[in-house]
């Protein structure tokens, strides 16, 4: 009977421990796919980076392009008013 015994109880501890063996195979097998989700995840932010950098580079581009085109309307309405005034003054009579 203490033979019986023994391996009965050598049975539970073996069972306890595949049971405990199937638990981490669990675990590793979730935490795998969480990792390929959070691999994804990666690729699509960096992919939404990489648009949103050359967006931005767009959005500069356009951005210098309105600041010379202000410098240069700023200009010849300066020019223009200059003339206006050449124009006034010599018709003036002064």
């Amino acid at each position: 009977m203490a033979d019986s015994q023994k391996f009965e109880s050598s049975l539970q501890r073996f069972e306890q421990a595949l049971k405990l063996v199937e638990k981490t195979i669990a675990k590793k097998r979730e935490e795998e796919k969480r990792l390929k989700l959070l691999e994804t995840d990666k690729a699509s932010l960096t992919n939404d980076k990489l648009r949103m950098d050359r967006e931005l580079a767009l959005v500069r581009n356009k951005a210098q392009e309105l600041v010379n085109t202000s410098k240069q309307a700023a200009g010849k309405i300066d020019s223009a008013m200059a003339r206006i005034r050449q124009v006034l003054h010599s018709n003036s009579g002064e």
